[in-house]
């Protein structure tokens, strides 16, 4: 039992592969926990030295633009002289101009700032210095400066607002210098990240400045799921601040390491993703190491895949070719025995099991054969009798009633009906003969019910030569007469459409009634497809007739779909695939004639 037990190919492939690996792993996981750890600690402090670096001089900067705001309204005398000059007079225009001029001079000593602006809460004037989006920023402005006009003057402010004008973000600056005036300045959100987004970070890296809810307000070069990483990292952390934090990328299996550094009150967080792969370009030593793991990795592959081919493989691909062979057809395929337990069994009983396939398929043809034998009896069997008995009253009737041209066209009709019932041997015929064989029904009918039956018939001349299974829409027609009439004398109309739509290679037959319609009980077993064959009375042994030798043509995909009409009246829907490759022969002899009953 212990030998047997041991030549197993659970145990072989088990400890063999254990064996191979086993260093590999270990050697894997002590290299990158230590190696790793130590680079990371090492770089993340390094690149957030730099990113608090840039960040405290834009945080200078934007303190001395805020002093600079406050400065205005003691320091500068043109804005001092608007105050007391007539508003649109013409000392009052130079004085603007000459502030707009400071502005545009002021507006090199801070390169962070893309805009100064003043303006005049009383006369809803606004004063702008840009550089760039003059009509974007006035825009802006006008929409928030309602909202920056009610605040108290001896409110002091020190936040910048953040601003979005045509998918891009600013941070707004607005002071109140006087009763009227406002003063304010302009940063472009990507000019913050201007001198970090120009380091090094790595293929896939770079830095990008968040919300405090997450949304990237500067741009980046940085992919979008590498943002879309950041912003949840955002969204999630703890109140803890820590060096770095290391994210994953599960689509593309890529790690990175997130410098998280807020600024501005935590209104913004300049974020830095270094890729994980670019931390170990600097180290010779550790790249060294690197690139001999895939040698010893490939060599324990190769020893891995030659064990595993003379275990497994090998006896796997002869089972797999016996498959294929007995898919084919070939049942006289033997497999040789194995060397491994697992396989001598199945083998020995995939040997078994196509013996005994090979002695079933012959039982399984004769039985198909006495079914489908027994199916035809059964579908040619399902003939009303009572159609042609009534169809012989109406002619007695009519000779004793001397109506000679009636019963003329009543022979006719009815010689026309039993030569299509006798076509027995033909699986499928054109719809210009079906519809031949559904006009002369409908005008037996019509002698049957004089004046009490109206129809009408639509169809597109150009599908008279399509094939289809003969007796396919007459059952549909024969139920709207037999469950159709109402009690007393009203009359009963039929419509008959058939169509074909060229783009969706459709067939569509609709059939529809004034009649009594379904039933509720009926109309829902229809729609949910319940068509027994065993039902002997109502309509499902027609429909299911008719579906049943519809689906043993290939491609014809036949849907039906039952209402009742919104006047009262069934309606029908057949919808055909009609396609070159669904237009089959008559050589199809699946398909048998079978009358609804």
């Amino acid at each position: 039992m212990k030998l047997r037990s041991r030549s197993s190919l659970r145990f072989k492939f088990i400890t063999g592969f254990c064996l191979i690996m086993a260093p590999l792993v270990l050697f894997l996981y002590f290299n990158n926990v230590y190696a790793m750890s130590v680079v990371r600690d090492q770089v993340s402090l390094t690149n957030r030295n730099y990113v608090l670096k840039n960040v405290e001089e834009n945080e200078r900067i934007l303190k001395e633009t805020n002093r600079y705001l406050y400065s205005l309204g003691e320091q500068d005398p043109d804005i001092i002289s608007l105050f007391f000059l007539p508003y649109g007079s013409g000392d009052y225009t130079i004085a603007k101009q000459r502030i707009v001029n400071k502005f545009r001079t002021d507006l090199g000593f801070y390169d962070l700032l893309d805009g100064l602006f003043l303006y005049d809460t009383v006369h809803k004037d606004t004063l702008l210095a840009t550089q760039r989006g003059y009509d974007e920023k006035i825009n802006a402005l006008s929409a928030i400066m309602p909202a920056a006009a009610s605040v108290d003057a001896e409110v002091p402010t020190h936040k910048w607002e953040i601003v979005q004008t045509k998918g891009t973000y600013h941070l707004v600056k607005t002071v109140r210098i006087n009763e009227q005036f406002i003063a304010g300045a302009w940063v472009p959100i990507n000019s913050l990240n201007e001198r970090i987004h120009r380091a090094d970070w790595g293929e896939g890296g770079g830095s990008v400045i968040l919300s405090g809810e997450g949304e990237a307000l500067s741009g980046t070069v940085v992919p979008d799921n590498v943002v879309k990483l950041a912003s949840a990292f955002q969204l999630e952390k703890s109140e803890e601040d820590s060096l770095y934090e290391i994210v994953g990328d599960s689509e593309r299996e890529e790690r990175y390491l997130l410098i998280d550094v807020p600024a501005h009150d935590g209104a913004i967080h300049y974020v830095v993703m270094l890729p994980e792969a670019s931390i170990v370009r600097n180290l010779p030593v550790f790249q060294q190491i690197i690139r001999f793991i895939p040698v010893v990795a490939v060599l324990l592959l190769v020893s891995v895949l030659f064990f595993l081919r003379q275990v497994l493989f090998k006896p796997m691909n002869t089972l797999i070719t016996g498959m294929r062979k007995v898919s084919r057809g070939d049942l006289s395929v033997k497999l040789r025995p194995s060397s491994s337990p697992e396989f001598t069994f199945v083998t020995d009983t995939f040997n078994q099991m196509t013996e005994e396939v090979q002695q079933l398929k012959i039982s399984m043809y004769e039985e198909q054969l006495r079914v489908q034998e027994a199916e035809l009896k059964q579908l040619q069997m399902q003939i009303n009798p009572h159609f042609y008995l009534n169809s012989l009253h109406i002619i007695h009737s009519l000779a004793a009633l001397h109506k000679h041209e009636l019963v003329q066209k009543m022979a006719e009709h009815l010689a026309g009906y039993f030569r299509f019932s006798m076509q027995a041997d033909r699986s499928l015929i054109t719809i210009k003969d079906e519809i031949l064989h559904i006009k002369n029904y409908l005008e037996i009918q019509k002698l049957r019910f004089p004046e009490r039956l109206q129809y009408g018939l639509t169809m597109n001349p150009d599908i008279e030569e399509m094939l289809i299974p003969p007796l396919t829409i007459q059952p549909f027609v024969e139920n709207s007469i037999v469950h159709g009439f109402r009690k007393g004398r009203s009359i009963l109309h039929l419509d008959i459409m058939l169509d074909y739509v060229p783009d969706e290679q459709q067939l569509t037959i609709r059939i529809q009634d004034n009649g009594t319609g379904f039933s509720e009980d009926v109309l829902v077993r229809l729609q949910q497809g319940e068509l027994h064959p065993e039902e002997a009375t109502g309509r499902s042994i027609g429909i299911w007739n008719v579906k049943h030798r519809l689906e043993k043509v290939k491609g014809f995909e036949p849907r039906i779909q039952f209402e009742n009409g919104p006047d009262g009246g069934a309606l029908v829907y057949l919808t055909i695939n009609y396609t070159e490759s669904s237009n089959v022969r008559e050589e199809n002899k699946d398909v048998q004639l079978a009358h609804r009953g």
